[in-house]
């Protein structure tokens, strides 16, 4: 009962979310130069603050996102004429959810098509899920996801952005990892999402993507 009402209010926050991003996209002061598109790890990054650029970013981040909900609704997330390019950082929750792998990559092939069709210009990067902490104190977040079922998406991810142009696929997972192998603590609120300080080495590794 307790799992079903919390999933009802993550669909109506998302609901929410995606409205608020469509308002946006209808008259937005400024269109963007780059845009950041994925799950709460995205919908979290402090983006302006980590990058000193001056390309306009805009976060299009939705918490608890999987790629079947971005597919549904990538309206929400997608406008503008002159996007130079698109970070696409999302899977983890597919994993989280049991979503069979190959559903994913058909959820992620759609999207990419439809961003390349939306946005022919633009530059697309895909980004690897990040790597968890499978510590027992981080266990309650992130319950079933491991490492090696995250790495098996990354390559799959890999092979699909290798067929397709003007896809990227951008490999972030290693700069993560502590010397177990794991998320390193110092990088982690609970063993999958990222504090200030995994959000800057992150952001080191993916400066030069911008």
């Amino acid at each position: 009962m307790a799992v079903q009402l919390l999933e009802t209010w993550l669909l109506k926050e998302q609901e929410k979310i995606q409205n608020k991003y469509r308002e946006l996209n209808r008259n937005p002061l400024r269109e963007p130069d780059i845009l950041f598109i994925g799950d709460s790890i995205v919908e979290y990054y402090p983006l302006q603050e980590l990058f000193l650029t001056d390309k306009y970013l805009v976060n299009r981040g939705i918490r608890g996102y999987k790629t079947d909900l971005l597919d549904h609704h990538l309206d929400a997330h997608i406008f503008g004429q002159v996007v130079d390019k698109v970070f696409l950082l999302i899977g983890t929750n597919d994993i989280g959810k049991e979503m069979p792998l190959s559903e994913t990559i058909d959820h992620m092939t759609s999207i990419l098509q439809e961003i390349a069709r939306l946005l022919p210009l633009a530059q697309i990067k895909l980004l690897s899920v990040l790597p968890v902490n499978e510590g027992a104190i981080y266990k309650g977040t992130v319950y079933i996801r491991s490492n090696q079922k995250i790495q098996a998406l990354n390559q799959a991810y890999r092979d699909l952005a290798g067929g397709m142009v003007n896809v990227e696929f951008i490999d972030v997972f290693d700069c993560l990892l502590g010397a177990d192998g794991q998320l390193k603590p110092a990088y982690t609120t609970d063993g999958l999402h990222l504090t200030i300080e995994g959000y800057r080495v992150l952001s080191e590794r993916l400066r030069k993507e911008l």
